[in-house]
């Protein structure tokens, strides 16, 4: 059985190919992806990342590893743990956070109502993406909102304190 890698080393002028690798050769390697900093400039390749190489996955399989582009930019609320108040409470700035055109969801995670001590949930990505703990999503210690959604949600109670104002 031969192994594919899809995409060869992408620098200026070179095409996007498929590449039959050696012999032997059982897993592909190429960019990572993240919700802060999107999709890692590590070269496609046969065989595996390096030992300790930052911005690179594995992957096994024939044309495992495909070429993504990235998506819109959107943001989600960061939430802190409060000591004083014992809750969870939203940062004012929101995070900027990356998307895959291919995958693109916007979902924001966030603390869900039985998040009641800070131990309950576990952030993920300062707040983009999903929920990193299927657990904690089942026990409603996470949450999964969409981008627009959480924007809503803190723009709304906004909205209606300059309402109560005038």
């Amino acid at each position: 059985k031969q192994w594919y890698q899809r995409r060869v080393a992408i620098t200026a002028g070179e095409e996007v190919v498929d590449k039959v690798c050696a012999d032997g050769t059982t897993k592909c390697k190429g960019p990572t992806f993240s919700y802060s900093a999107g999709i890692s400039d590590y070269a496609f390749g046969c065989g595996e990342c390096e030992s300790g190489a930052a911005g690179c996955i594995d992957c096994a399989g024939a044309s495992c590893n495909k070429v993504e582009e990235l998506g819109k930019e959107y943001e989600c609320t960061n939430y802190e743990w409060n000591a004083d108040d014992t809750k969870f409470v939203a940062n004012e700035a929101m995070t900027k956070c990356k998307s895959l055109k291919s995958t693109e969801q916007n979902l924001c995670n966030k603390p869900g109502a039985e998040a009641k001590v800070e131990a309950d949930f576990t952030k993920l990505n300062v707040g983009c993406g999903p929920c990193e703990d299927p657990a904690q999503k089942t026990a409603e210690k996470c949450a999964e909102t969409n981008s627009a959604v959480s924007m809503t949600a803190l723009l709304l109670p906004l909205i209606a304190a300059i309402y109560a104002l005038f």
